[in-house]
């Protein structure tokens, strides 16, 4: 009886002690969630206040009559899986080159060191850097070293798919060694001894690479993907500060779209059911993607 009572004043304290946490959680996030929701129910003018009740009106408008949205989900999400896809493998090829005691015995602390310095400079401050210093038509140095070899101009501001790739590049050189960190991390962590077998087996590197240190960290692969592709959904301040979202409105994100909608056109209302959308957009991005990692699970 004493032991049972005992137990319960247990779960008591543990429940008033998540209970503080809990708050936190669902004021924090939540409650402008549910904000967010009740706004995207009004025609909402932010220089007119407070707005009229207009149900789902927000809604059937983006989804049926405003291409222009429909452009910035699929830009986001193609922009997002393209530069994750491309982070994870060069990651996860620096991270092997990294791990290889024979390549990098004696500066593998300075590479390691030089590789993550991208990470920590602020990504408003490389941006800004590279429209200016790098891709400027005038004064760039990327235009500079174009015109040296006689080819054509690197502009941002001309045809469909500059903009598209100078942010791409610009993206997987801030964020990478971030995923190199990770997947090094997770290589470092795989007894030698397996490699040792593979090299007495007579396997190269790559096929070492491939055969055994692949298959061994894809659950850290597959967190790394998680962390960056939900990073890559909400990007905004490289876009922003690049382009702005042009030329028209070609690179224009959900969450650029959404900054314009209610902040230049003021129609918080519309912009806060985009907002919302996306949400529901990426939750279902988000729960297929770890469905299909324990499908993958259950299967190896």
């Amino acid at each position: 009886m004493r032991i049972q009572r005992t137990t319960q004043e247990d779960r008591r304290f543990i429940i008033w002690s998540i209970l503080p946490s809990l708050f936190a959680v669902v004021l924090v996030g939540g409650v402008p969630v549910l904000y967010t929701f009740i706004l995207s129910l009004k025609n909402y003018q932010l220089i007119k206040p407070p707005g009229v009740f207009i149900g789902l009106g927000n809604y059937i408008d983006l989804l049926t009559n405003n291409p222009r949205y429909i452009h910035a989900i699929l830009f986001t999400i193609l922009f997002a899986v393209g530069a994750v896809v491309i982070e994870i493998v060069i990651g996860f090829l620096v991270a092997s080159v990294l791990a290889d005691e024979e390549v990098t015995s004696r500066y593998s602390s300075l590479i390691r060191t030089l590789i993550l310095i991208p990470f920590v400079v602020a990504p408003v401050v490389v941006s800004y850097t590279y429209k200016t210093l790098i891709y400027d038509v005038t004064f760039g140095y990327l235009n500079y070293f174009l015109q040296l070899v006689h080819l054509p101009v690197f502009d941002l501001s001309q045809g469909i798919y500059s903009a598209p790739i100078g942010i791409l590049v610009m993206e997987v050189i801030l964020r990478t060694p971030f995923v190199t960190l990770i997947l090094f991390a997770g290589i470092s962590s795989i007894d030698a001894s397996i490699f040792d077998a593979g090299a007495i087996d007579g396997v190269s590197w790559w096929k070492r690479m491939y055969l055994l240190t692949l298959p061994i960290i894809k659950p850290i692969i597959v967190v790394a993907f998680a962390f960056r592709f939900m990073d890559a959904l909400k990007m905004f301040d490289e876009i922003y500060v690049i382009t702005g979202g042009g030329p028209g409105y070609i690179t224009e994100n959900a969450s650029i779209f959404a900054v314009r909608y209610g902040f230049e056109y003021f129609r918080m209302g519309y912009a806060a059911a985009s907002a919302f959308i996306f949400l529901i957009v990426v939750l279902v991005l988000i729960m297929s993607f770890l469905k299909w990692s324990k499908f993958e699970e259950g299967m190896a």
